[in-house]
């Protein structure tokens, strides 16, 4: 089964905001972008710079990827809306996959150890999100909608 091009749009939509926040975690750390300074210098990659200014340039490239990151995220999210049958269910995809990526990120760029009262959280507010879908009427309330609007 292929995935729609909603679906898949609102995806890459929650991959791009949770790498804004990764790249974000790393404009606004110093510990690191320390730690990758020192990499950097003990690899012998930049032999004539310091560690000062390595850390501006790594926070620099952050920063931008920061907007850059977010502004694919928004353009990837109103493309997913275009396709969506609802809006309703672009949001979904797109926050349960920023969750979702957030997490795998988090554990295997920076070591992060999410508690089980994170998952519930995350679970809950996916959860809601899927009800507030089934309560719009999800896929067959959208169909009614669009039937009355080409009368």
């Amino acid at each position: 089964m292929l995935l729609s091009a909603g679906f898949t749009l609102s995806i890459c939509a929650g991959l791009c905001a949770a790498l804004a926040s990764c790249v974000a975690k790393l404009a606004m750390s110093g510990e690191e972008i320390q730690s990758m300074c020192q990499e950097i210098i003990q690899n012998d990659l930049l032999l004539l710079w310091d560690c000062t200014k390595i850390s501006y340039v790594l926070r620099a490239i952050s920063f931008l990827s920061m907007f850059l990151f977010n502004g694919l995220m928004w353009t990837l999210f109103v493309k997913s809306l275009q396709y969506c049958q609802s809006s309703v269910q672009a949001t979904i995809t797109n926050s349960s996959a920023n969750f979702f990526f957030t997490a795998l990120f988090g554990r295997f760029l920076f070591g992060e150890m999410l508690s089980m009262k994170w998952w519930c959280g995350a679970s809950l507010i996916i959860l809601g999100l899927l009800l507030i879908h089934k309560g719009s009427g999800g896929e067959e309330g959208t169909a009614k909608h669009d039937a009355k609007k080409s009368r």
